[in-house]
């Protein structure tokens, strides 16, 4: 009897203890919550929570690490409006000066992005297609000062802009390491969606290296935090309140989010910004080859035991690669002591060359080993931020070529892009729908009021990519919307003027 009343009392002395201790764990999480907010009185009666303050302690540690993340880059996350000259109709001017009328003034084009603050001395990044073309640049911090920039350099190839302002008191941001970033980490879109300032959404990192075939200088996280126009140029921050990204373009089929976007990897951002800085522009490396995927046919026709390892599919004439001895049907396995994993693998380590360097690569050949050295050269210049054509006024929508323009091609007689003709790209159409310099795809000239694109596409629209297959000219459009099943629906890369966003057509 003695024994089971010992056992009673210790069961109680456990009890108490454990009751005891919740409660201090409850209080801690009603402490770090705070008060009670006091509420007037009303008509009502009070309605308890449903569930307690302290009985969800998991949520309530997350809730305040977003909020905490949410308060510490918010203020680092700018607006930008580029200003463009007002547009005037002169017959409308000769007019009024006629009946002696002042002269009107047409309002402004003040399309709106976003930007990151990346240094206390006012460095700012954003997109190219943000500010191009802007006569004046004005940036809006979240303390409600609105400031002129000043633009110090912009690289077309990576649609990376460096603004500078002069104010005190900025809190920059830090970039992350986004070789690190991993598929499913939390991420968080910071920007001015729609004007909307000091909006910030919550996703996670959906896949890696999103490469599409026009952009030399990106490859692209993808994430399905929620982006929207007025986004481009903003951040992608992780929990630690670093730039993983900067937020670049969407997949959308109606304009808005849909939670496929697209963001510039912060290494990517980093390696702009210290070029333009250092040397006013940016160094592009230079190895001189075209490159092929390596896919198990190949790799077996040419005898290698596996896919590892990037195909030269060509050659530049006078490039660095000629000049060490590469040749087509070259595989690259190493470059610079460091196994190549695939076309894109490589295409990355080149573009993080240093200029003039020297790098030991091996490739097979006929299935013999060669170590080479390869001399990295500056690529050719591309084109300057000055250069970039003014944009049409607001409101004017792209007419139809012109007679003169080359002969389109004719789709397909079936399938999704029936009635979508198309010509090649020249300089004159490239300036013409202000198109990236270094773009690569086929121009919409007329789609017929029976396609199914009707609607979808118009002319001047550039079709970069058709199901992941690279369109570069008319002739190979042709096929790719030719070898569509007449059931299949195409997914396109466009280009409409700067910006870029898929589209799919459905028969």
């Amino acid at each position: 009897m003695k024994s089971f009343l010992q056992f009673l009392l210790f069961v109680l002395v456990i009890t108490l203890a454990l009751a005891g201790l919740y409660a201090w764990k409850s209080g801690q999480f009603d402490r770090a919550a705070g008060p009670e907010p006091v509420r007037e009185s009303s008509a009502l009666p009070d309605v308890k929570p449903a569930i307690g303050r302290g009985s969800v302690p998991g949520l309530a540690a997350l809730d305040e690490e977003f909020t905490r993340v949410a308060e510490a880059v918010i203020p680092s996350v700018v607006s930008i409006t580029s200003r463009r000259g007002a547009t005037v109709d002169p017959r409308e001017e000769l007019l009024r000066q006629f009946f002696g009328l002042p002269p009107s003034a047409r309002p402004e084009s003040v399309p709106q992005g976003s930007g990151a603050i990346v240094s206390k001395e006012g460095h700012v990044v954003t997109n190219v297609h943000v500010i191009e073309g802007a006569e004046e640049i004005l940036v809006s911090l979240g303390d409600g000062r609105r400031l002129p920039a000043e633009l110090l350099g912009a690289d077309t190839s990576s649609d990376l802009a460096i603004l500078k302002i002069e104010a005190e008191g900025l809190r920059p941001l830090g970039f992350a390491d986004s070789d690190t970033v991993r598929v499913g980490q939390l991420v968080f879109a910071v920007g001015n969606p729609f004007g909307l300032q000091e909006t910030i959404t919550q996703g996670i990192i959906s896949a890696r290296e999103r490469l599409f075939s026009s952009e030399v200088a990106n490859d692209f996280f993808q994430t399905d935090a929620a982006i929207n126009p007025g986004n481009s140029g903003g951040p992608l921050i992780n929990i630690r309140g670093e730039i993983v990204g900067i937020n670049n373009f969407i997949f959308s089929q109606s304009g808005g989010s849909q939670g496929i976007g697209f963001s510039i990897p912060a290494n990517t951002v980093r390696r702009v910004l210290d070029q333009i800085l250092e040397h006013g522009r940016v160094l592009r490396p230079q190895l001189g080859v075209v490159l092929e995927p390596l896919d198990p046919g190949t790799a077996t026709r040419l005898g290698l035991p596996d896919t590892r390892g990037a195909l030269i599919g060509g050659v530049q004439a006078e490039s660095p690669a000629a000049k060490a001895g590469l040749q087509p049907g070259d595989v690259i396995r190493k470059f610079d002591g460091r196994e190549v994993r695939d076309f894109n693998d490589l295409r990355k380590r080149v573009a993080a060359a240093k200029i003039d360097s020297t790098v030991k690569t091996e490739v097979l050949r006929n299935g013999q080993q060669l170590d080479l050295s390869v001399t990295i050269r500056e690529a050719p210049q591309r084109a300057r931020m000055a250069a970039l054509p003014a944009p049409p006024p607001a409101g004017v929508v792209p007419q139809p070529l012109p007679p003169s323009a080359p002969s389109p091609a004719p789709a397909g007689t079936a399938g999704a892009l029936t009635g979508v003709e198309v010509t090649g790209l020249t300089p004159d159409l490239v300036a013409r729908y202000r198109l990236p310099e270094n773009i690569a795809g086929v121009l919409v000239s007329e789609v017929a009021p029976a396609s199914p694109a009707r609607g979808r596409l118009r002319p001047g629209d550039v079709i970069e990519q058709i199901n992941d297959t690279p369109v570069a000219t008319p002739g190979e459009f042709a096929a790719a919307a030719g070898a569509l099943a007449p059931d299949e629906a195409a997914m396109l890369l466009l280009a409409r003027g700067r910006v870029r966003s898929f589209e799919v057509i459905t028969p």
